[in-house]
């Protein structure tokens, strides 16, 4: 038994120095002495810890022969998933795009701007004339290019686009010699020849009936 002993300690002192010098010849010595002290179970196995070289101390640690699975399996690249939210497309577009709509909402509508309202000016039958013109602010007092027709009842009518927000001052020039002022005017006001004129203030784009 102590022979045995001497021979164990021998061959683990071969393995040593064989393994400290990297000597294959005493390595081998070292192995074939432990190999006639043991059984079957491995050398290093049977050694104590201070008998063991370097590396029977590694082979022996539990888990030290063989890799993990985590060390063995090789990392899968990172792979950026595309954002399984939907893009509204206002963010596709872009911040300039956003910014002018946003702008857009923000400002509020802005009414339709009216160029003319049609306004309709009335002269009753019973004035006795021939022919009717229209003069006025919206014409120069320019007499003849604006006539009124005469309809089935016997009235002078005709219809002038004007533009809204202002007033106008006009009288009916009959038969090219007298003058005369709508029968409902808006309002009166007196002319530089010593008597009125008739005013319309177009305020609406609705239909204003003169008369």
């Amino acid at each position: 038994m102590l022979r045995s002993g001497f021979r164990r300690f021998l061959g683990s002192l071969d393995r040593f120095v064989g393994w400290l010098l990297a000597d294959d010849a005493i390595s081998q010595r070292g192995r074939d002495l432990l190999r006639q002290t043991q059984d079957a179970a491995p050398a290093a196995e049977h050694l104590a810890p201070e008998d063991q070289t370097p590396e029977d101390q590694i082979a022996g640690e539990p888990g030290a022969a063989e890799p993990t699975a985590m060390e063995s399996a090789p990392r899968e690249a990172a792979v950026d998933e595309p954002p399984t939210e939907e893009l509204t497309l206002a963010e596709l577009a872009g911040p300039a795009v956003r910014d002018q709509a946003a702008e857009q909402l923000a400002t509020p509508a802005r009414p339709a701007t009216v160029s003319a309202v049609d306004v309709t000016f009335t002269l009753p039958g019973e004035v006795g004339a021939g022919h009717v013109a229209l003069c006025g602010d919206f014409n120069n007092w320019t007499a003849g290019n604006i006539a009124l027709r005469r309809g089935g009842d016997g009235s002078w009518q005709t219809t002038v686009p004007l533009k809204p927000g202002h007033s106008y001052h006009y009288r009916y020039l009959l038969d090219g010699e007298r003058w005369e002022n709508a029968w409902q005017a808006d309002r009166y006001e007196p002319n530089p020849f010593g008597s009125t004129n008739s005013v319309v203030i177009v305020g609406s784009p609705e239909l204003a009936l003169m008369s």
